[in-house]
């Protein structure tokens, strides 16, 4: 069983100091797998705000895998936003724009969507698209391949026309025909999470879609901090909600997936009460 702590939209600039003191409490005696963050590090891609996202993550476990958001290109530094727009990032965070990690049964592919030519939306470049399909292409059939984005693949339920990947129904048979099985990713500070089939016609592999809300920021949109505790086999995959309920985190919604004739089924939704115990007695067995 693999698992990911999956993290999003730091926003270094707009912290909430007792959230991110928190995560680093919740998650200082985990060992996951992996820890993914997709993107948004910074409020403006300022240094310090950089510095200070930098700092933060070595105090979260490792492995790391991290990708960078539409708010980690400079904003108002025009010469910098459309002529070096990730360098920053490449010096604080990660020189990699297209990071993987791979161990005997997951192989992760990060790859960037953020652009200068856009303050918000995001998107997948043709030879982005090419190198995603070689390398995944690559690994071994049992192997569960994910892909990390800052943008998602597909709105919350709340907000169908929140702002999601550009030309996302277009790279669906490219994903589909490499074997993608999971795609990770932030941006609309929601926690959410869904099979592709469910909002694309035009899917055929079932691919399940998981976004993370804000990890640590003010710019809550609603809802509380949140992260996402994932665990995956070939069949199953468990996707833990952790929230912020004022003094720590807690989870507060588990969804459990079985992959039965290659379709991910949606076995339960099982709610936590304040106390941190399900709400349903023995409805997540071993």
């Amino acid at each position: 069983m693999k698992t990911i702590v999956h993290i999003s939209d730091l926003h270094f600039g707009r912290i909430d100091p007792p959230v991110a003191c928190g995560l680093i409490d919740d998650l200082s005696e985990r060992r996951p797998t992996l820890l993914v963050a997709s993107g948004d590090f910074t409020q403006r891609a300022r240094r310090r705000q950089y510095a200070a996202a930098r700092e933060y993550l070595k105090r979260l476990p490792g492995p790391q895998l991290v990708v960078p958001g539409n708010h980690d290109v400079p904003m108002f530094d025009v010469i910098r936003r459309f002529l070096f727009p990730l360098n920053r990032y490449r010096d604080y965070m990660c020189p990699d724009l297209a990071p993987a990690f791979q161990d005997d049964g997951l192989f992760v592919l990060g790859t960037n969507t953020a652009r200068s030519f856009t303050h918000k939306s995001g998107w997948i470049s043709d030879a982005q698209l090419a190198g995603i399909k070689r390398r995944f292409l690559a690994v071994p059939p049992k192997v569960m391949k994910v892909l990390v984005t800052h943008h998602p693949f597909i709105p919350p339920p709340r907000e169908p026309g929140a702002d999601t990947i550009v030309g996302a129904e277009s790279y669906l048979g490219e994903l589909e025909s490499c074997g993608v099985d999971m795609l990770l990713a932030g941006h609309l500070h929601l926690a959410y999470h869904d099979d592709l089939r469910s909002h694309y016609k035009a899917a055929r592999r079932s691919i399940l879609s998981v976004q993370a809300g804000t990890a640590t920021s003010t710019r809550r949109r609603g809802e509380p901090n949140a992260y996402n505790w994932i665990t995956m086999s070939p069949d199953l995959c468990t996707v833990a909600v952790r929230t912020w309920n004022g003094r720590e985190f807690e989870e507060s919604l588990v969804t459990r997936y079985h992959r039965i004739n290659h379709i991910w089924t949606a076995e339960m939704q099982v709610p936590v009460d304040a106390a941190g115990l399900k709400a349903v007695e023995g409805a997540m067995p071993e």
